[in-house]
């Protein structure tokens, strides 16, 4: 399975389905997925990036996270779409950053 070694708990509540078929990973972590592929575009514009960004994009599935795990509320795969999404774009920030950053190192 292509999706087998990205570390996700795969259950079947938490999955998206469309008609019979559900996504082998669960509805946060395709969000995330799908955000990376926002990474050429944010890289082209990168010049409008900063790092105050990520935890600010970040922060929506640590409280969606965590209020969930500490059973505080119940979030839905409406929530975990939107806050794996950002969460997404923020990691790309990061990687995008960080490349760029190595890149004035070594020149």
């Amino acid at each position: 399975m292509l999706f087998q070694w990205i570390p996700c708990h795969r259950k079947l509540d938490r999955s998206i389905k469309v008609g019979s078929f559900v996504f082998p990973l669960c509805a946060r972590c395709m969000a995330i997925l799908i955000g990376y592929l926002f990474l050429p575009l944010l890289f082209k514009y990168s010049f409008i990036l900063s790092w105050w960004q990520i935890p600010l994009l970040a922060l929506p599935l640590l409280i969606d996270g965590f209020t969930q795990k500490w059973k505080w509320r119940k979030s839905n795969n409406f929530l975990r779409i939107i806050t794996g999404f950002l969460f997404g774009i923020a990691q790309s920030i990061i990687i995008i950053l960080s490349v760029l950053n190595l890149i004035k190192l070594i020149t």
